[in-house]
């Protein structure tokens, strides 16, 4: 680059431009001022060897003689039906029986692969004679070497509305070196950047057509047929594990068959639409979306245990998800447990809260019809036992009847959820919108938080505060201090530390997850060291806290070691009252796990997820039911459907493909394994760790513990669109990304409704952290509530057709 433009660049370009040299071109990033000043620098085309002297085209585009126009032209294509059109699957065919594929391709340079491919096959294909120079010429443009002139590629929906799927770029070339159409394809070791709109190609399917020739044969139709083909993200996922030319064909194949399966399916699910529908059909019978749940289930019974063990990228994703739910669930289950000791002067401890959590995990991980949602004890469990504890001293000031007011309670709410899962009441869902899933998910963020700055208040309120009370009281003499330090145990260097490992926990999580965005590695390998994110972040503040600084003695959890894993509760002869209150208290629960099971289950099953298997709400319903009756006989703590676990038990199972759109990241799942082996395996691990406590499980310090409840939170907020449009209230205008609502409604009418759910965000807060335990007893009331407001009063207030892009797009 000579003297003169490096100068022009230095003055005119802002400091935030980037230079891709894969693509030997300069792109801005979004300002408004860099896009202006970078036009009057290069005009229409952003690019480099345009304008540096001694080179080829320095003669034809000058900086101060002129500037070159650029045509383009798109046309919406309609995607191939396989199933009618013979022509494309003989296009299809003569692929497969000869298949040209390159693999691995490490060039840089747009022409250098599409020499390589031509090489590849006029090698493959002698009879050709192909000339590689002219092939070449009918997909390199004569006035500049990067502009490719006729690509085929795929558009898709995402969140953030209609984006252009960069994966993949099906290039025609018209050509009279060729006689009938010639298909070659290329598997990139890296994404390559093409430019804007085709920042990250992996494949690359090169088309020569003959220039004359007839409509069905032509280079677009083809184009079409291939790109039809490489638009499903599943192919594009199975073609990225191929070795062989062979197997990248049988990969097609298989396409074939499947789109073939699906429209099939599709022509009886239509026919069945004329047939006379049978009356009894609508008969409301008890149990009949329970049979119907296990009829969809049933038949994928097998394969959730072997279908996704089938290559080493399947089996580290198996092992890493294994590991996560071990630690999120086994961590915050002695969290809880401390937490019940404390209410229930021990009768329910950490050790009965593990082997709940065993019990519980393993019984839903075999009999459960979806899966994937995650059962836990969470916050508002722990506030219930509470409550029980303290409503059955009203019986014995001792607290001797808890366990029978505990087992009545618990079989009441298993009875009530049974119910509910036998009359079908879980189609009350159907009211329940994104809104109201996201509004109580980041709620149980909140209250993760929340929970762990309570923590930190309280062990500066122990061991920091009474050293201010010290110094006041302190006498001269040394003995007199002794004893004031004593009674008001005054220590600060354990809120201090304590403080510094829930910092380090959550620090040490986010850099480790968020590896997978950083220029180092390769995707894969990034992405498998983002997997064990929580595993490093538990062991790094565990070897801060129970090894760096082991002289400071933290808090830890104790456990009764005489008690058995399994006792059954002795029913004691309760009075009327006490079965009454019982009951009582079993309806109020069972709205809860109703509630919360099937929102977090309506999250796992958002379409967005790419799950096969279908859902199995009514079911899973009885199951969870069935599960908390058993639980509450041996008086273990209850389990439901939990957030944000659930959510980021999918994810954990995912392949994830990253997409740029106009400078912003889009993520789009693409395969979830929805296999039971995590789930299984981990709780086996869960009750296995029962024989670990107190050592070396109480080496864990409690700090840890709470710095794993931050983590989780601050790693789901990503996931909430009502915490994306909270953010867009303090980002400048012009700098929004495209997301489809932004497009679509008035920027008041986005911060109207974020602001609209952010008042009943702020509601359940309230009712969720009073200091009343009483009145926390009606927070499953204040989630129903939320579905009649979404409904009926926010219509009223904002148009259906601003709704529908705020709140419909799932």
């Amino acid at each position: 680059m000579d003297s003169e433009f490096e100068e022009l660049v230095d003055v005119l370009a802002p400091p935030k431009i980037h230079f891709h040299p894969a693509n030997n071109y300069f792109e801005p990033v979004h300002d408004k001022r860099a896009r202006e000043n970078w036009k009057k620098l290069v005009g229409v085309w952003k690019t480099k060897s345009a304008i540096v002297k001694n080179t080829n085209l320095g003669d034809k585009f000058d900086l101060h003689q002129g500037k070159k126009l650029y045509h383009t032209k798109r046309n919406f294509l309609e995607l191939k039906n396989y199933h009618d059109n013979a022509r494309s699957m003989k296009d299809i065919g003569k692929f497969i029986s000869r298949p040209i594929v390159l693999f691995k391709i490490k060039h840089s340079q747009w022409e250098h692969i599409v020499e390589e491919m031509v090489i590849k096959l006029s090698i493959e294909k002698p009879e050709l004679k192909l000339p590689v120079k002219t092939a070449m010429k009918s997909v390199i443009s004569n006035d500049a070497d990067y502009v490719i002139p006729e690509t085929v590629q795929g558009i898709m929906q995402s969140s953030h509305g209609p984006i252009t799927d960069q994966s993949f770029i099906v290039v025609i070339g018209n050509t009279n070196a060729v006689f009938e159409n010639q298909v070659v394809m290329c598997v990139l070791e890296q994404p390559f950047n093409f430019g804007q709109g085709a920042e990250e190609i992996r494949f690359i399917c090169l088309i020569f057509s003959p220039k004359k020739t007839k409509h069905t044969k032509s280079g677009i139709e083809v184009a079409r047929t291939y790109a039809t083909l490489l638009s499903d993200d599943r192919l594009r996922l199975n073609l990225l594990n191929t070795k062989s030319p062979e197997e990248f064909a049988h990969e097609f194949e298989m396409e074939c068959h499947r789109k073939h399966k699906e429209h099939e399916k599709r022509e009886r699910a239509a026919k069945m639409q004329f047939k006379e529908e049978d009356p009894k059909k609508h008969r409301w019978v008890p149990g009949k979306e329970v049979l119907r749940d296990i009829k969809r289930r049933g038949k994928h019974y097998f394969s959730d245990y072997f279908k996704d063990i089938r290559d080493c990228t399947s089996v580290q994703k198996i092992v890493s998800t294994t590991l996560f739910l071990f630690f999120s669930l086994l961590l915050p289950s002695i969290a809880f447990g401390v937490l019940d000791a404390n209410f229930t002067e021990g009768k329910i401890d950490a050790k009965n809260v593990i082997v709940a959590q065993a019990l519980a995990g393993l019984l839903w991980a075999v009999f459960s019809g979806q899966h994937l949602v995650v059962i836990t004890t969470t916050i508002p469990v722990v506030i219930y036992i509470k409550i029980i504890y303290m409503i059955s001293k009203n019986w014995a000031a001792d607290g001797s009847f808890f366990y029978t007011f505990y087992a009545m309670t618990g079989l009441s709410n298993g009875a009530f959820l049974v119910v509910y899962g036998f009359t079908g009441v879980s189609k009350v869902m159907a009211y329940c919108s994104r809104s109201t899933e996201e509004i109580l998910g980041l709620f149980i963020s909140i209250a993760f938080i929340v929970n762990s700055v309570k923590y930190l208040l309280k062990e500066f309120d122990l061991h920091y505060t009474p050293c201010f009370s010290i110094n006041e009281t302190m006498t001269s003499t040394i003995k007199r201090a002794e004893e004031v330090t004593s009674a008001y145990d005054c220590d600060p260097t354990k809120p201090i530390l304590s403080l510094l490992l829930v910092l380090v926990t959550v620090y040490v999580g986010l850099l480790i997850f968020n590896f997978k965005y950083s220029p180092y590695l390769t995707a894969d390998k990034r992405t498998m060291v983002a997997d064990y994110a929580l595993v490093v972040a538990v062991a790094a503040g565990t070897v801060l806290g129970s090894y760096v600084f082991r002289f400071i003695e933290l808090g830890k959890f104790y456990v009764d070691e005489n008690r058995g894993l399994f006792e059954v509760v002795k029913f004691d002869d309760p009075s009327a009252g006490a079965v009454v209150a019982a009951i009582g208290l079993g309806f109020i629960m069972s709205i809860l796990f109703f509630m919360e099971g099937n929102i977090s289950a309506s999250i796992v099953n958002n379409p967005s997820n790419k799950l096969t298997k279908g859902p199995s709400y009514h079911y899973d319903m009885v199951v969870i039911g069935l599960i908390n009756a058993v639980l509450s006989v041996f008086c273990l703590p209850f389990v439901h459907g939990a957030l944000p676990h659930s959510p980021l038990h999918v994810r954990a199972l995912a392949d994830i493909e990253e997409h740029i759109d106009h400078g912003n990241i889009t993520e789009k799942i693409v395969y979830v394994r929805e296999t039971r082996l995590p789930s299984l395996i981990s709780h086996i691990l869960i009750g296995a760790s029962i024989f670990l406590i107190p050592y070396p499980l109480n080496m864990i310090p409690i700090p840890v513990l709470y710095g794993l409840f931050t983590f989780l939170a601050v790693t789901s907020l990503g996931d909430f669109q009502l915490w994306e449009r909270l953010v867009l209230i303090f980002t400048e205008q012009s700098l929004y990304p495209p997301i489809h609502y932004v497009r679509k409604v008035p920027q008041k009418i986005i911060h109207c409704f974020t602001f609209l759910q952010i008042v009943q965000l702020i509601v359940l807060c309230l009712i969720s952290f009073a200091g009343s335990a009483y009145l926390k007893m009606f927070f499953p009331f204040a989630i129903i509530i939320l579905m009649p407001i979404r409904q009926r009063i926010l219509p009223a207030l904002i148009s259906e057709r601003h709704l529908h892009w705020l709140d419909g797009v799932h």
